[in-house]
Formats: structure tokens, C-alpha cells, sequence
């Protein structure tokens, strides 16, 4: 799997640290627990060495179904040393996730089983045609997307016992998601998800970059050997919005194009062949059928481009 994440920020442990120190001393007589969420679907081994074997886990898809999965499910797992040892466990848990979009920390007013209890609701959405699917509210590559996209009652009652949400964006560096830390959260009035076709269609978009990026890595590996992946992901990213202005639409035509974003120069779209191949493929031609059509000339220049980079 091609995991599109830079390495952790170092400083990020720290950063953390001394938010939820700050945090604790203005809520000193409120239920507070910090709470890791690890999704076990990157590293099933991750709970099976010292000391994390001996860490109480919960996961995230007790009671649904999704139990079976197992360690391959998101585990939520509670800090239980003294908070002088709190940056210490960050730094190692982030240093054992570092690379992999796996890990997230939860400062809650609830424990591990009565949060988990409290997104239960949260785990499947129900589009409008009540299809169902799973959210991976471990995976912090998708995270943001589900978070943001959630319409404001959704998103309020989600982080309602919740003082704050951090997480490592794709470059390593901190995100947050302050919540109220309500200790007695009301019920969610739905037992899965309801979300419409726009916001899913959104979610769909926001997970597709990664998809091809992990066609290409099966496919062809050495294209993404020295490519940093925060900018791979970023050309991919790029170029699929290119593709949607000029009508590109069909997987296979949208898995090529990406192809060329990571081995041409960021604009190579600007190139007076590929602009007005791109031109006549938003008026109706065939993408391959363009493609086909660009002269050697014009892969020479991009070729000669790309290696003066």
C-alpha cells in the first residue's frame, strides 16, 4: 500500500503535550481522559509488542458489524501513567505510527467504552438510497474530509464530550478539532449516519487521489520511488481537478493522467499540445484518442523538463 503521508513532525509530541496539560488544569475538577485512537488496518501487529500488549484496548467497532475485523479495527487505548510520562508516551506512539496515516489522540470528558459507545452511531453512514458503508475515522488521511463535511448538529453532538481531536495532517504537522467536553452528551437521534448524495459524492473525491496512487504503486513502483509523498499526492490531487474541468471522467482515463502528473513537470498541462489536446477533450474527444495524437516533440520537451528539476 502507498501511503501518501510524510513523516511526523517532531515537535509534534511535544505540541500535543502541553495543549493537553493546559487543558487539564482549566477543567481540574472534570472527568478528563486522553485516549489514542490507532487504526489497526496499517499495522495489525502494533497492540502485539511491549508494553502496548499490556494497554486496555477498546475497539471502535465493538457492537456493530464490523467486530469481526478485529485488530484490523481502529482501537481506542487510554494513557494510564503520570502526567509527567504524557509527552514520552506521545512521542513513542507517534514515532511507532510515524509514515502511517494510523493515529489520532482524543482528549475526552468520557472514557474509552463510554466514547466508543457514544460514536457508535458514527461508524456507518446510510446514503440517501440506504446503501451502507464504513467510516474510517482511523485513518487520518480521510478524517478531515468526514469531519468537516458532517453538517453542524452532526458535527456538534460527534465532539460534544470531546475537549479536543488532534491529528498529523498529511505533512506532519498538527490538526485539531475542538469539542465541548460535555460529560453527559445527549443520544444521537440516528443509529447510523444519514448522509446525502452531495456529501458522499465529496468523500468519494477526497479518498480518490489515494486510490490511484495505490494503482500506481501495484503498477508501477519506481514512478513513485523518489518522489516525496506529500508531493505526489499533491500532483495526483492537482491534475484529477485538471481532468474534472476538461471533462475526463472515465477511471481509466483519470488513472492515466495521474500517471503523468508524477512523471512530467507540475506544467506540463500548460505545454501548447497537451493545452489544446486538453481543449478538445472538454469538447467531446477521446482522451487516449488525444493522448495518442501529441508529438514525440512534446514528450521530448517534457522529458528534458523534467530532469533539469
Amino acid at each position: 500500500m502507498y501511503l501518501a503521508v510524510n513523516p511526523t513532525s517532531p515537535s509534534l509530541p511535544s505540541q500535543i503535550a502541553q495543549q493537553i496539560t493546559a487543558m487539564q488544569e482549566r477543567h481540574v475538577d472534570a472527568p478528563f481522559h486522553v485516549i489514542a485512537l490507532v487504526d489497526g488496518a496499517f499495522d495489525e501487529e502494533f497492540f502485539k509488542s511491549s508494553p502496548r500488549n499490556r494497554w486496555p484496548r477498546t475497539s471502535l467497532y465493538a457492537n456493530t458489524s464490523l467486530h469481526s475485523l478485529g485488530m484490523a479495527a481502529p482501537q481506542l487505548t487510554t494513557f494510564g501513567g503520570q502526567p509527567g510520562k504524557l509527552e514520552k508516551w506521545l512521542e513513542d506512539l507517534f514515532s511507532n505510527c510515524s509514515g502511517k496515516p494510523m493515529l489520532s489522540i482524543i482528549a475526552s470528558a468520557l472514557d474509552a467504552e463510554a466514547l466508543q459507545r457514544h460514536l457508535l452511531p458514527y461508524m456507518i453512514c446510510r446514503t440517501e438510497d440506504t446503501v451502507e458503508w464504513p467510516v474510517r475515522w482511523g485513518d487520518t488521511r480521510i478524517l478531515p474530509g468526514v469531519i468537516e463535511n458532517l453538517t453542524e448538529p452532526h458535527r456538534t453532538h460527534l465532539l460534544s464530550p470531546i475537549y479536543c481531536w488532534w491529528a498529523a495532517n498529511r505533512r506532519g504537522e498538527q490538526l485539531t478539532w475542538p469539542g465541548n467536553g460535555e460529560a453527559l452528551p445527549l443520544a444521537a437521534e440516528f443509529d447510523k449516519l444519514p448522509m446525502d448524495d452531495a456529501t458522499f459524492a465529496s468523500l468519494v473525491d477526497h479518498s480518490e487521489p489515494d486510490a490511484i496512487l495505490n494503482s500506481i504503486y501495484d503498477s508501477q513502483p519506481d514512478l513513485l520511488r523518489d518522489i516525496d509523498p506529500l508531493q505526489a499526492y499533491g500532483a495526483v490531487s492537482h491534475h484529477l481537478s485538471v481532468a474534472n474541468d476538461h471533462r475526463i471522467e472515465s477511471a481509466r482515463a483519470r488513472h492515466h493522467f495521474s500517471v503523468l502528473a508524477v512523471m512530467l513537470p507540475d506544467d506540463f498541462t500548460k505545454h501548447p499540445e497537451m493545452a489544446e489536446a486538453l481543449n478538445r477533450i472538454r469538447s467531446g474527444t477521446e482522451y487516449f484518442a488525444e493522448i495518442d495524437r501529441l508529438s514525440p516533440n512534446f514528450w521530448k520537451e517534457a522529458e528534458e523538463s523534467r530532469s533539469q528539476i
